[in-house]
């Protein structure tokens, strides 16, 4: 007997994708940034302190920064950051750079993770469009590449999806790969999005593909084997620094709702509104795309449970009192994997818009950033050298021939890649995740320096270290987390703040300001000014008590 089968049901045509380009791909996305390049603020500067205490031999359940508590994330970050840069340590990788290689790692995990729940929910062939979308998306491109536990976070929330996926068919393995998740959410994050992750699995038996006798089983292990995981840190963290507990405890325990003695919600209004059109794209395009031509399927395992995790995202988010891009991470697993589900039955004017789009900004932007390594390296053109020296004075361009080689490689690369025949889905995604590794990659093999000298603190922190003394103390005041960091980490400067405590005996007192110059402090007599090179926004002065 004939069946009729709709469209978007139909056989695919034969598979044409070779895995080893979308691992090469992912390899060019994942690994130009990770080395070369000095730690950006804020959050680079403080892990790399945070990291350099560990291998000094601080407590691993107390991460410090320039001698206090910081508590603003849980550990397990810190610890993989620690591990990979003592190994680098051994093959003299600087140790920052090192510990960026755990960045790598996780973002390659996410990257699996993604790929598997593609895999499982929506079908062979489809695990390269969940990663291939995820990559594309533009709001992942420096947290992806950068030190920060966010993108530990993201790995353990991919898994945790893809444990949720499998449970249907395997609830014993599913449960295990869900516990390892919420632990993992738990520790390198907060409560909040461990919470947010059991949550999620809590309340997948509403539908029918996840209401199987097992199903209980699978939360019951996760449940024995994140808690425990969890509570270890917590209770050796209140067995070593009670006092670092409880600020942990009121403030910080519940992450983007604060903690548990001063729980906060609702941040203005409007800020995630503003962030995803430009940080989500084009996941949330095709996400949407494909609910509108699939509306009547939506009851499918397929979009049940990344409708469910990113509307629990959503709306955790809106509640919540924190403004941070960090956060809407979590966001882009459920989009990329609404989006392969309708990618290969994508309307052409939709799969057209994407395509000819990305060809258009990336082959611009590609050839802007070409005609900026003339401009640094043959001084044409002239104006737009001028304004590259301008921005960071300290800049002294040095012929890289790996880098202009790994230029040439990667624009070839990107051509042809553009010019291969595919689905029209398919290569719409396909041209524009290849236009954004040309891109970065680009920006990392000849800007890196440049950036090192418009945005590090290492020049900084050689200036000032002339001016310090050798053997006395020194006090703060206005210094953030980052600066506070910089100084520990490239000089070993702890210094007394002032907010803490008024009364400071040091008879040094380094002070930052903005672009306003400051008044000279009765009493004191002004040694030493500077700022980081093409900074016009941080300056800072060094005082000595007459």
């Amino acid at each position: 007997m004939l069946t009729y089968t709709p469209p978007h049901e139909q056989d695919l045509p034969p598979a044409t994708e070779k895995p080893w380009l979308l691992l090469l791909l992912c390899l060019t996305w994942l690994l130009p940034g990770l080395l070369g390049r000095e730690p950006l603020k804020p959050d680079e500067i403080i892990i790399s302190d945070i990291v350099r205490d560990l291998l000094n031999g601080g407590n691993w359940s107390l991460p410090m920064l320039a001698g206090e508590p910081w508590l603003e994330r849980a550990p397990l970050f810190y610890w993989a950051t620690a591990i990979f840069a003592w190994a680098g340590l051994w093959v003299d990788i600087p140790l920052h750079e090192g510990a960026r290689l755990a960045t790598g790692s996780f973002m390659a995990l996410a990257l699996w993770g993604v790929g598997l729940t593609a895999r499982e929910l929506i079908g062979r062939r489809h695990g390269r469009s969940g990663v291939l979308i995820l990559i594309g998306c533009v709001g992942l491109l420096l947290p992806g590449h950068a030190l920060n536990g966010d993108i530990a976070v993201l790995a353990s929330w991919c898994w945790g999806i893809y444990a949720l996926a499998l449970a249907p068919r395997l609830p014993l393995p599913a449960g295990l790969i869900l516990g390892l998740a919420i632990a993992a959410c738990g520790l390198a994050g907060s409560l909040a999005e461990a919470t947010l992750l059991l949550t999620l699995a809590s309340l997948m038996p509403l539908f029918k593909a996840w209401r199987i006798q097992r199903y209980g089983l699978t939360i019951l292990i996760a449940l024995a084997l994140a808690i425990p995981l969890i509570a270890s840190w917590v209770l050796s963290l209140y067995q070593n620094a009670p006092t670092a507990f409880d600020t942990w405890y009121d403030w910080y325990a519940l992450g983007f709702f604060g903690g548990f003695t001063y729980v906060r919600a609702m941040h203005p209004f409007g800020y995630y509104l503003q962030l995803l059109p430009w940080f989500a794209w084009p996941s949330w395009f095709l996400a949407g795309a494909t609910l509108w031509m699939q509306r009547d399927r939506l009851n499918q395992a397929r979009f049940q449970l990344p409708l469910m995790a990113g509307g629990l995202t959503l709306l955790c988010l809106f509640l919540s009192d924190s403004g941070r891009s960090g956060y809407a991470l979590l966001l882009l697993p459920p989009l990329s994997l609404v989006g392969a589900v309708g990618l290969d039955v994508l309307r052409r004017g939709a799969a057209s818009f994407i395509n000819w789009f990305g060809m258009l900004t990336f082959g611009l932007l590609a050839l802007f950033l070409w005609v900026c390594w003339t401009a640094m390296h043959l001084g044409s053109p002239a104006r737009l050298s001028g304004r590259i020296s301008e921005l960071a004075p300290s800049f002294h361009a040095h012929l890289s021939i790996p880098g202009l080689l790994l230029g040439v490689v990667l624009t070839l690369f990107w051509v042809w890649a553009v010019t291969r025949s595919r689905p029209m889905g398919r290569q719409a995604v396909t041209n524009w995740a290849a236009g954004v590794t040309l891109c970065w990659g680009l920006t990392t093999a000849f800007a890196s320096e440049w950036v090192n000298a418009r945005t590090s603190y290492r020049d900084f922190a050689r200036s000032i270290a002339t001016a310090l003394p050798a053997d006395e103390c020194v006090s703060s005041e206005n210094l953030q987390s980052n600066q506070r960091a910089a100084l520990h980490y490239y000089l070993g400067l702890q210094t007394d703040r002032r907010e803490l405590n008024a009364n400071s005996a040091c008879r040094w007192l380094l002070r930052q300001g903005g672009r306003e110059i400051l008044t000279l402090p009765d009493g004191w007599q002004e040694v030493w000014q500077g700022a980081r090179p093409g900074d016009r926004n941080e300056r800072y002065y060094l005082y000595r008590k007459n």
